[in-house]
C-alpha cells in the first residue's frame, strides 16, 4: 500500500483538527481560566529557570491572503505606536505579579510583521523588555523578517539589541503562486535581505516555506527549494497551507480551484523534504509535515521547549 493510501485509510484527509499555533490549542481555551489563574501561574515561575518571552506585533502594510494569523493592515505607524504603549503597560502589570530575579533565555518577535517597527521603536521595545527580564549570557533573540519590509537601518537596530537569529518569510518564489496569495516578493529582494543580515553579524537564519499553495506544482516548488538552498539557511520550516476561509476572510481571495488536491499536497511535501535532506539539512532542521487536507495547518516549533514562556500581546 502506498503511503498516501495508508494516510487516507487513517482518515487523516477528512479529519478536522485544530491549527497548532499555540498550546493549549484554541478549542480548549475557556473563560473559566481568567486573570486570577494567570496571576497565580506567573507568580509561581521559578527565578532559577530562564524565561522565553514572545512578543506579537500584529501589524502589516500588506495582508497576505494565505495568512490566518491575527493581523491588522496599516499604512501608518500611528496604531503601531499606540500598541507599543499598550505593551509597555502590560509589562508594568506583569511586574506586579512576577517573582523577582527572573531572567530571559530567549525572546522571539512574531506577527504580523515585526519589521514594520522603525529603528527607534525597535530600541524602545527591546530595552523595555530587557529591563524587565535581563538576558542571560548566550541568550537567543529571534525575529520574523519580511524582506520587503526591512532595510539595513532596521537590521542594524535589531542586531544592536542582540538579535542573533532571523526567520525569513518566503512561502514560495514563483511569481504566479505569489500573485495568487497576495505576496509579491522577488528572489533578489530576499537575497539582499540575507546579505544585509549576514553583514550585520546574524549567522543563524531560518526560512519559512509553504506547500499546498494555489498554482504550486512540483517543478515550481523545486525551483523555490533550490533558490532557498542558494541562500544557505541553517534551518528550514516547511508548513502545510491551511485553507480556512471561514476563519480568515482574506483567504476567500484565493482561487480554490487552483489549490492542489490531497495527493498532490502529499507529493509536494515529500519532494521538498527529500530535496532538503539530500542537500545536507538533517530532518530535525526542516519540517516535512505530511498533508492534513485543507482544514488543518502546522506551525514551526522551537528547537527546545522552554519551561516558562510568557507572551506579550496588547
Amino acid at each position: 500500500m502506498k503511503q498516501i493510501d495508508r494516510l487516507r485509510s487513517f482518515g487523516l484527509f477528512d479529519a478536522r483538527v485544530p491549527r497548532y499555533t499555540s498550546y493549549p490549542t484554541a478549542p480548549v481555551f475557556s473563560p473559566e481560566v481568567g486573570a486570577t489563574d494567570q496571576a497565580r501561574a506567573l507568580a509561581a515561575l521559578d527565578p532559577g529557570d530562564p524565561v522565553s518571552v514572545y512578543l506579537h506585533i500584529p501589524f502589516c502594510e500588506r495582508l497576505c491572503w494565505f495568512c490566518a494569523c491575527r493581523t491588522q493592515g496599516t499604512k501608518t505607524l500611528s496604531p503601531v505606536e499606540s500598541y507599543l504603549g499598550t505593551l509597555e503597560r502590560e509589562l508594568a502589570l506583569l511586574k506586579d505579579v512576577l517573582p523577582e530575579g527572573l531572567r530571559m533565555g530567549r525572546m522571539h518577535w512574531g506577527g504580523g510583521t515585526p519589521t514594520i517597527l522603525a529603528p527607534a521603536m525597535i530600541h524602545c521595545l527591546a530595552q523595555a523588555v530587557k529591563a524587565m527580564f535581563p538576558p542571560i549570557d548566550g541568550w537567543e533573540f529571534s525575529v520574523e523578517i519580511d524582506p520587503t519590509m526591512v532595510d539595513r537601518a532596521k537590521i542594524d537596530a535589531l542586531a544592536a539589541e542582540g538579535m542573533n537569529r532571523a526567520s525569513i518569510g518566503i512561502q514560495d518564489f514563483d511569481p504566479l503562486v505569489q500573485k495568487s496569495i497576495g505576496r509579491m516578493q522577488p528572489f533578489d529582494i530576499t537575497r539582499a535581505c540575507v546579505d544585509d543580515l549576514r553583514a550585520a553579524g546574524i549567522r543563524s537564519l531560518n526560512t519559512d516555506l509553504v506547500y499546498g499553495l494555489p498554482h504550486q506544482t512540483a517543478a515550481r516548488l523545486q525551483d523555490t527549494v533550490d533558490k532557498v538552498l542558494d541562500l544557505d539557511p541553517d534551518r528550514v520550516a516547511l508548513f502545510g497551507y491551511a485553507h480556512v476561509p471561514w476563519v480568515s476572510k482574506r483567504q476567500k481571495l484565493i482561487p480554490e480551484e487552483a489549490l492542489p488536491a490531497e495527493e498532490a499536497r502529499h507529493d509536494l511535501a515529500t519532494l521538498a523534504a527529500a530535496r532538503f535532506t539530500a542537500a545536507g539539512l538533517p530532518p530535525h532542521r526542516h519540517r516535512p509535515f505530511l498533508p492534513s487536507g485543507r482544514r488543518a495547518g502546522t506551525r514551526r516549533h522551537h528547537r527546545a521547549p522552554a519551561p516558562q514562556l510568557p507572551g506579550l500581546c496588547g
